[in-house]
């Protein structure tokens, strides 16, 4: 289970509230025991008589590490979810692409979440003694059951379907900003736009709640990353901006990434009245509607939130309270003829 150093590993079940229906194994954590094999070894050994309770037209919604088993489990009847891979030579997720892998990560939180509450236990969730290695899988087991019997669902409620229908009515749609931004070569064109200051001269961007952010997100955890991204990119209390001559409402940011400081992503909002009506990024998934990237986010939530609270949530500053070695005061002259003085 230690994520450092895994010896061995479950492959666990999860429902799609979260309740926990299986958990198999132990496996050995080798390249010969990935998702993909041990997915076939169940099917192939009929696991705990794993083809009686799943049956033809169940859907199996997992991640990338899946892939090699993909083409196995439809011949066997069963419908695969599992988020697109960038094809070669492409940059960046067509917008089809991008709102299909959000609608599966959107269903599929619940099973990194009841991993989750399996390692809040302290025992599986430390390096575990190989004494007990024989014994590794009925300790999973018998934790999985006290989760199930004790803690609350992940999902309690399964009446809105409004949330639902209205990612699957949005996964239909195009991306109109890409496409004016694409047909208009916005991206390499310098000269039509004009910077602003993100506190001062944008006051026609609409005043927007925590909620509808939330609602444009379609989730938390952009609007979770959006504090520090805004807090990484601002300088002297100022947020600079471009807005397009030719199209006043549409604002262009550029954002440098969390994960490469050398990669910096262009990205488009466009507004009317006190509603933000379209976006595009251009990292790998900024073509989507279907919710946003991270950096739209946090571009709508300092606009449209946190300049016009008077107290919004601080992140913590780690580089006030780390040591740099390399600080270190340039010596002048006037230092190296003191350094050298030697007193008769």
């Amino acid at each position: 289970m230690h994520k450092n150093r895994p010896l061995v590993k479950p492959m666990i079940i999860v429902g799609s509230d979260g309740y926990i229906l299986s958990v198999l194994g132990p496996y050995y954590a080798n390249a010969h025991n990935n998702d993909a094999s041990i997915t076939k070894h169940l099917f192939k050994t009929n696991a705990e008589d794993i083809k009686k309770w799943i049956k033809d037209d169940d859907v199996l919604v997992v991640d990338r590490g899946f892939r090699d088993a993909q083409a196995f489990l439809e011949s066997l009847n069963l419908k695969v979810e599992m988020p697109c891979f960038i094809k070669k030579g492409q940059k960046q997720h067509t917008t089809e692409e991008a709102n299909s892998s959000r609608l599966i990560t959107k269903v599929r939180w619940v099973v990194e979440s009841a991993n989750g509450r399996i390692k809040q236990w302290r025992f599986l969730d430390k390096v575990v003694s190989n004494h007990f290695v024989p014994y590794i899988g009925d300790f999973v087991r018998i934790v999985s059951a006290f989760i199930n019997c004790f803690r609350a669902p992940l999902i309690n409620d399964f009446c809105n379907e409004e949330i639902g229908q209205t990612m699957l009515d949005k996964a239909q749609l195009g991306n109109q900003v890409q496409k004016y931004v694409e047909d208009n070569n916005l991206i390499r064109k310098k000269a039509i736009y004009s910077e602003v200051n993100g506190t001062e001269n944008v006051l026609d961007f609409p005043k927007l709640t925590l909620q509808q952010i939330r609602d444009i997100t379609m989730g938390v955890y952009q609007l979770k990353q959006a504090p520090r991204y805004t807090e990484s990119h601002l300088s002297d209390d100022n947020y600079m901006l471009q807005t397009c001559r030719d199209r006043p409402n549409l604002l262009r940011v550029k954002l440098t990434s969390r994960h490469s400081s050398s990669r910096v992503y262009s990205l488009w909002i466009e507004f009317s009245g006190d509603e933000v009506t379209g976006w595009y990024c251009t990292c790998k998934v900024g073509a989507r509607v279907v919710g946003c990237c991270a950096h739209i986010a946090s571009t709508m939530w300092y606009l449209g939130y946190s300049r016009w609270e008077l107290e919004t949530p601080s992140t913590c500053k780690y580089a006030d309270s780390i040591l740099n070695a390399k600080d270190v005061p340039l010596e002048t002259d006037s230092d190296s003829d003191s350094d050298g003085f030697i007193e008769e």
